[in-house]
This record gives C-alpha cells, structure tokens and sequence, in this order.
C-alpha cells in the first residue's frame, strides 16, 4: 500500500503531531500493518514516543481524510454520469475541504424526485427567472410580452401568466436554497449565533416518566455553548427526551441574519432591480421553507456527533481506570453474592483464578441460620487458606458484610479481610455465552458470585469478558452512536490489556483476544494447544499454535509472559526480536542470560552500556532496563482495602453535614458519582468537588480512587445523596417542608445552569 500524502497532511493538521512523526506512523500502521500497542510499546523510535491515544488518533483522521475523499471521488462520478460536471462544478467539488459542504454541492443532482424548479425549467421558464433577477424594471410591466413568450407560444406547457411566473419564483427560490456559500454563511452564524430550544410536547404527560424531562420544557441556550465538550451531556438529555417524543428539539437563529446572507450572495445591488421587492419575498421563502429546516437538522446532526465524542471519551477514561485499578493478585478468594429469601450464593477462587466450589448459605429471613452460615464460612476459609473475602454490593451487601464482619472468627481477629466489590454487570456476564462455556453445570447465581470473585482477584482479566457498557462508568451510552462506541472501548480495553501483559499459561480466551494481533480464533486456538499439550515453555512454542503466523507472533510475542520458563526473558516485556542482542552481550560480558533477570549489578552495567543503547535506541532501551529492573511485571498497584464508615447500613443512616469514606465509581461532565457503602451512590457535583474552581471532573478524579466526602443533602423519596469535598460546604434545612437538608448554594462561577443540571440527574442511568 501507498499512503496518501494529502491524508497525511490532513492528519498532521487535525492532530498538531509533527509531519515526521505522522509519516512514520503511518507508514506502520497502513503499509506495514502493525497494531496500535505494538507500535506504541516497541516502535518508539519511529514515532517519536508517541503513545495509543496519539497513534489511534493519527489513524482516525488519516482514515477520515480517505472517507471524505471515496465520497468526493463518488460525487464527482455521479455528477459526471448525470452529463452535468462543469469544470467550474468539478473545482467547487475540489475545493470542498468537509462532507457537509460536499453534500450541500451534491444535493441538487442526487434527487430522486422531479422538484418545482426543476419542472419549471422544463417548461422554459428558466430565461424568465433569470430576467426577473437582472432586469431594471418590474416584472409587471412585461406582462403582455411575457403572455406571449411563456403562454401563448409555449405550446401548452403553461397555461397562465400565474402559472409562468410562480414557476420562475420556484427556480429562484430553489437557487436560493442551493446556493453553496450561502449555506456556508447561514452555517456560520448557526453555529455562532444560535440558540437551541426545547418544550413540552403537548401529548408528552401521556409518556411514563417525562416528568424527569422537565427541567427542558421550557428551555434554550446558545449552540455554541452547548457545543462545549463540558456541557454536551445536555444536548443528549435534550435527545433523549426528543427521542421518547417527550421534547421538542430546534435550533434557529436570528431570521434577518439569513435573509441577509442570501441577499448578499444573489442579487447585493438589489436596490438597484425592478424586482427587488419580489426577490426578498422569494429570499424570506428559500430560509423559511428549505435552509431553516435542513440547517436544524445538520447543526442537530452534529451536535450529536459532538456529544457522542464528548461522552465516549469520557467513558474510555473511566473505562481505563477501571480496568488497571489495584488488583489483588495471587491470593485465595471466597466471593459472596449476597441474597434474603434465595440465600448468599459462595463461591471459593484459589489463587490462580480457578474455581474450586460452591455452597449456599442462609443467614438472613425467612431462616436466620446464622450458626450454620458462620461454620460454613470458617470451615471454608481454614479449608481453602482464604485471605480474603468479596462480597457483591448490591441488594443486602452492606448486611452481608456485617454479617461476616461480626460473626466469622478469620475477619473478626483480622486473619482475613472482608470487603465490598462493584458487580455492575456480573448479572449479564453469568448468563453470557462465555459463563455458559466456562461454567456449564452451574446456574447464573453461581456464575455471578464467580465473575464478583474474580474481578476483585484481578479486574481486567475478568471485566474484558462483559460488554464495555454493561461495567457502568459511561453517561448515556446508549444513546450515543453505538457503533463507534463500541470501536472506542474495544481501543480502551486493547490499550489496557497489552499495557499489563498477561501470563500465557492462565488466560482466558476472552483476555488472550485483547492481546495485540491475536483475535478471537487464534485466543481460543491457543486454548485448545494449551489444553492439549500442556502449559508453554517458551514462547517460540506459540507458532506451532494452529493459525499463529510469523505475523502475529511479532504482534504479540512481547505481551504474552511465561513464568519459570525455558528462557528467563519470556517472562519480561523484552519482545524476542531483542533476545539475540541481549543473549550476545551477557556471552561478551562473561554472564549467563538467566543473570540478566536477578543481578542487579549486572543489570545496572548493562544501563550504563552506551554503545548498546546506541545500537538499541535510547527508547527502547530504556524500557528493556526498566523490564530487567522491576521486581514484578505488572505495572498496576497492588489493592488496598477501604474501609467504609461501620455505622451505616442504607441511606437511612446518612447524617447531612457528616464526613464519609467513599469511592468514586463513575464520573461525568457534571461530577461524579462516589459509594460511601449504601446501595445508592452519591452525587459529587463538579462545583463541589474543590475549593477552586473545576472545569473538568476528570482533571481532580479518577474511577477507584478513594476521597472523603461530606453529605449535603440526602433525598430519601428520590433515594438521592448529595456530597461535597469543599472546606466550607454548607448544609442548609427546606424552609417549604420544614425537614430535611436542601442543597448547597452553587458557586456564583459554576458554567452549568441548575436547572438543567437538576433534570440530569433524573436522567442518569448505568
């Protein structure tokens, strides 16, 4: 493959990264065909450093520039087909640097159907509109002539004078509309200037739910503000309830901005014509009929896309976060789902990840077998040498935890640790297609307490096996493109699993297909090899894997660790192409590879080698030290337990005013959502998570990472808890109920209007 200078150009342009760098890149990813991780992690000597997001974002806009030019290159085919491409329609269609001016060039030939202007021009009316455009004098003083011309010897094409000119009028008024630079400056001042509204429709109380919509029944603001990245979660609010035919959704501008634009491009000397009069009533009708409809929807288009971007980017970073938060390690699990009347479904992890067994126990209504529930969990833990105990947090998990907190003698006298995880989305994967395979003679209760397990033994190799969507750290992810979505966090996860590594002897098919070049097929063929064979001793051993190409063993070779393995190197992130130049200088030096690993001396004369680092690289160099140097691979911090307040159970036992412990466990444009160990998370609002002034949420907080919050508002009809990190966060009493804590005053610079912000958090949903 030949890479396209100009979409090089354009990639350069959009992303502000050197030509140079581009170029390289590129010529990675397009010609010679490597993926993202592979070449942020082994080839940063040709990019410059540069690292996934940058290299995923060069090949977005390169690929970008290729799509607008397939479409320029189709409508000029199409136009030239229609015999109708001029060479000056031919370099308007050049010159077009987006689609959406593409698509205004293109719109008068792609109609299927025979318009007003275009059957009037086939009765011969098209001399007369040009007349009406140029001429001196009013069209009335021609009528008799143009009785004549267009009725009299027009052999019956047009019946009247009326018929005539109100043909004529729909050419112009079609010219009008078609106008590319008009569109442009109309465009422009959409996007500068305009105002977004949205109201109640009138059949909108018939809708379940549109009560949380609201706030937006009576609502504007401008385009341009709303087109802010920190504000666009308004608009898919906005969408949402349009959607649900609960809003009206519009945009418009000031209609003399328009109406002077088409004046300006069609007749500027107006004044000057006969007709002049008759030409701003055709102008008025172009805007009003035509350019004010389709300007709506484009600008409404874009603004989703916008949006779109705006909530998927926020996704990818709560995602990423979520997926290397500190994991546990090699350590033996008892994972509980807690359960009432059902009872708390047990499962045992050893501490490879493998499932070894399950019990049920009931400690709770109707059978309140505490005793029998507390044997059963001490005789598991000393059988199993459990360290430490994950308990689901949804329904009865704050119970539950203070039920094996109280009553089992390992947690009581500190042995074994008792902890709450998230199990957003354990429910979907234990009756997904891989808990079925994985688990086939176990129900889906049994499936979730697994998956609650595991994902506190290790989050990224468990949560890779759900749907991105399903974790609950996006904002209205359903309702953004969902194909792009998807395409985005499948990058996230690929991103996060090869910057970690994992261990080729334990992974699961689902973690092995993140693996970079791999895929799904060849994850599951190395399952079967392994299943078949036995554990990898080396990992030259992936090529004899069925469909392992040469390919995709440079792709990925350097992500997959074999510990305890024939060569001491396969359990480092040194990809094997540098094993020869490695394995050359310890022979030079007098030392066995298998020293390179364990001697730090040896390790730091290798460092300071210059003449290696100059055949090497200094990059890539450096990183081979560092992979020689850690002490472990995995580059995630180790779990620390975080202790919530002993003293609440549920949202009853919240204290407005009070400090709590709390985790953050999604984050948006308008704050964050933290637990502070009730089932119902908290809301963090972006003006009340610092004492200075916060544009971004993501800029102070991060998903995992644990803050002290105090409770300014509790809410129990709407079950809604109100949280501030703020100094001097104030907590006031509803003078209208007399009861119960209301919010705290905004800060007089916080950029997002309450009102909407309120109908927000009706709206927001995992």
């Amino acid at each position: 493959m030949q890479l396209d200078n100009n979409a090089i150009a354009y990639a350069a342009g959009k992303t502000g990264i050197p030509l140079n760098k581009i170029i390289s890149t590129c010529n990675l990813l397009f010609v010679e065909e490597n993926t993202v991780p592979f070449i942020s992690r082994y080839r940063k000597e040709a990019t410059g450093n540069l690292d996934e997001v940058q290299i995923r974002d060069i090949q977005l806009h390169y690929e970008e520039y290729i799509e607008i030019e397939k479409r320029r290159a189709y409508i000029l085919e199409a136009i030239k087909k229609q015999e109708k491409l001029t060479p000056e329609l031919q370099k308007k269609i050049l010159a077009a640097e987006t689609l959406n001016q593409l698509e205004d060039i293109y719109a008068p030939y792609k109609t299927k159907r025979k318009t007003k202007g275009v059957i009037a021009k086939e009765k011969g009316l098209e001399p007369l509109a040009n007349w009406i455009m140029e001429a001196k004098e009013g069209v009335e003083t021609k009528l008799a002539e143009f009785q004549k011309t267009y009725v009299t010897d027009s052999e019956g094409k047009v019946k009247d004078m009326k018929e005539a000119l109100n043909g004529a009028c729909d050419i112009l008024i079609e010219n009008f509309y078609q106008n590319t630079e008009t569109k442009e400056v109309i465009r422009n001042h959409f996007w500068k200037t305009g105002i977004i509204k949205t109201e109640k429709r009138k059949d909108a109380d018939m809708i379940e739910d549109s009560h949380k919509f609201k706030d937006f029944f009576e609502f504007n603001e401008k385009v341009n503000q709303i087109k802010d990245p920190k504000n666009t979660h308004r608009y898919l609010a906005m969408r949402r309830g349009m959607t649900l035919k609960v809003l009206k959704v519009s945009t418009a501008i000031e209609e003399q901005l328009a109406y002077d634009a088409i004046e300006a491009n069609e007749f500027p000397n107006g004044e000057n014509l006969g007709n002049y009069k008759l030409l701003k009533t055709l102008a008025k009708k172009a805007y009003d009929s035509n350019i004010s409809t389709s300007m709506d929807l484009e600008v409404k288009t874009d603004l989703k896309k916008i949006a779109d971007e705006a909530a998927i980017s926020v996704f990818g970073i709560n995602l990423k976060n979520l997926l290397l938060q500190p994991y546990l390690g090699s350590k033996a699990v008892l994972g509980i789902d807690p359960g009432i009347r059902t009872g708390c479904k047990i499962v045992v992890i050893d501490q490879t990840g493998k499932f070894v067994g399950d019990h049920v126990i009931y400690p709770f209504a109707p059978k309140f077998d505490e005793a029998g529930s507390k044997i059963i969990l001490e005789k598991l833990i000393e059988t199993f040498k459990i360290e430490y105990v994950a308990i689901g947090n949804g329904t009865n998990g704050r119970e539950t935890l203070e039920f094996v907190e109280t009553h089992v003698k390992q947690v009581k006298d500190g042995e074994v640790k008792a902890t709450m995880v998230n199990e957003s989305g354990a429910s979907i994967y234990s009756a997904s297609d891989i808990a079925r395979k994985e688990f086939p003679d176990k129900d889906v209760t049994v499936r979730g307490s697994i998956s609650i397990a595991r994902r506190f033994q290790d989050p990224l190799a468990e949560l890779v096996k759900l749907d991105p969507k399903s974790i609950g750290v996006g904002q209205y992810q359903h309702d953004v493109n969902q194909v792009r979505l998807k395409k985005s966090l499948e990058g996230v996860v690929e991103n996060c699993v090869n910057f970690v590594g994992v261990d080729l002897n334990t992974a699961s098919a689902p973690l092995l297909s993140y693996i970079s070049g791999i895929g799904p097929t060849v994850a599951n063929n190395i399952v079967k090899h392994r299943e078949k064979v036995g554990r990898f001793k080396n990992r030259a051993e992936l090529l004899d894997v069925s469909r392992y190409s040469a390919k995709v063993y440079e792709q990925s070779a350097g992500f997959l660790r074999i510990y305890s393995g024939d060569n001491p190197l396969d359990g480092t992130f040194i990809h094997p192409e540098r094993y020869a130049i490695l394995e050359n200088w310890c022979k030079d030096n007098g030392h066995l590879l298998a020293e390179l690993t364990t001697d730090a001396d040896l390790i730091k004369k290798l460092g300071t080698d210059n003449k290696l680092k100059k055949e090497i690289g200094d990059l890539t160099f450096d990183d081979i030290v560092s992979s020689l140097k850690a002490p472990k691979q995995d580059p995630r911090s180790e779990f620390k337990s975080v202790e919530f307040r002993k003293d609440i159970r549920s949202i009853k036992d919240l204290k407005a005013g009070e400090w709590y412990t709390g985790i953050v466990n999604n984050i948006t444009n308008f704050g964050a959502f933290v637990d502070i160990g009730v089932k119902e998370s908290g809301l963090l609002h972006i003006s009340q998570i610092s004492d200075e002034f916060v544009e971004n949420a993501l800029d102070k907080l991060k998903v995992g990472e644990q803050l002290k919050v105090k409770v300014t508002e509790i809410d129990l009809d709407r079950k809604r808890i109100s949280l501030s990190c703020k100094s001097d966060a104030s907590v006031e009493f509803s003078k209208s109920s007399g009861k119960g804590p209301r919010k705290a005053k905004p800060q007089k610079d916080e950029k997002i209007k309450n009102t909407a912000f309120a109908g927000l958090a009706n709206l927001r949903l995992k």
